[in-house]
C-alpha cells in the first residue's frame, strides 16, 4: 500500500493543508464562530444603514410637529390676547365721549345767566348722601359720567331755578346727548368760594347708557 503526501514548499516543514480543513480542522469551530461573527456584524450593519436613515428622518418629523404645536400654542396665545385687547379698545372707543357733539350742545342749551365752571368726563365716583337721583339712573347706573359744573348769581324774584332746571332738561334730551347719556344726579348749592353772596353753584351728572 503506498500512501500519497503533498509538501509546502513555500511553508517548510509544514504539510500542505485541504481547503475544508479550515473549517473541519482541530481550529475549525473556532474559524466558523468568526465567521459567524463577521457575517451577523455585516447583517446589522446592512440593517443599521437602512434603518438609521428612517429613524432619522422619523426624529425630524417628530421635532418639526413639537415645534409646530409650539408655534401654534404661541399664536392662540398671541391671538387670545389679541382679541382681549381688541375688546378692551372697542370698549374704551365706546365710551369716548365725542366732545365735538357735546360741546356744541352744552353751549346751545346753556342760558346767559349760568357760566360754566368745570366739564369732565370720568368714572363715576360714589354719590353722597343727600343728591337727588333720578330712579331711570338709580337702576341703570354706569361707571362712565359726564359732570358739568355751572355756576350764576341768584337775584330776588328771579327764575334762576326755573333756568336751571330747563338747561338740565333741554340738554339731556339733546340729539348728541340723548342716545349716549342720561341724567343721573344735580345739586344746587350755595357756593362757597365765590365770595360773594348770592352765588349758587350747580352740578349735574349724567351717566352713560348701557348697550
Amino acid at each position: 500500500m503506498t500512501t500519497q503526501f503533498t509538501i509546502d514548499l513555500t511553508h517548510p516543514g509544514r504539510a500542505q493543508r485541504s481547503p475544508w480543513e479550515w473549517f473541519l480542522g482541530p481550529a475549525g469551530p473556532r474559524h466558523l464562530a468568526i465567521v459567524a461573527t463577521a457575517g451577523v456584524a455585516l447583517v446589522a450593519l446592512g440593517a443599521l444603514g437602512g434603518v438609521l436613515p428612517r429613524h432619522l428622518r422619523y426624529s425630524s418629523e417628530i421635532q418639526s410637529i413639537a415645534k409646530l404645536r409650539r408655534e401654534v400654542t404661541t399664536a392662540d396665545n398671541e391671538l387670545s390676547t389679541l382679541r382681549t385687547n381688541l375688546r378692551a379698545l372697542g370698549a374704551e372707543a365706546r365710551r369716548q365721549a365725542r366732545w365735538s357733539e357735546l360741546l356744541p350742545a352744552l353751549s346751545k342749551w346753556l342760558p346767559g345767566t349760568l357760566r360754566i365752571d368745570r366739564v369732565s368726563l370720568g368714572k363715576a365716583t360714589r354719590q353722597p348722601q343727600g343728591r337727588a337721583q333720578s330712579p331711570q339712573a338709580s337702576s341703570e347706573s354706569s361707571d362712565l359720567t359726564l359732570q358739568i359744573e355751572v355756576s350764576t348769581t341768584m337775584v330776588p324774584a328771579s327764575s334762576r331755578l326755573v333756568e336751571i332746571a330747563s338747561f338740565m332738561t333741554a340738554f339731556a334730551q339733546d340729539p348728541a346727548v340723548a342716545p349716549r347719556f342720561q341724567l343721573k344726579t344735580w345739586e344746587v348749592r350755595p357756593a362757597r368760594d365765590q365770595g360773594g353772596d348770592g352765588q349758587l353753584q350747580i352740578s349735574i351728572a349724567l351717566a352713560e347708557k348701557r348697550s
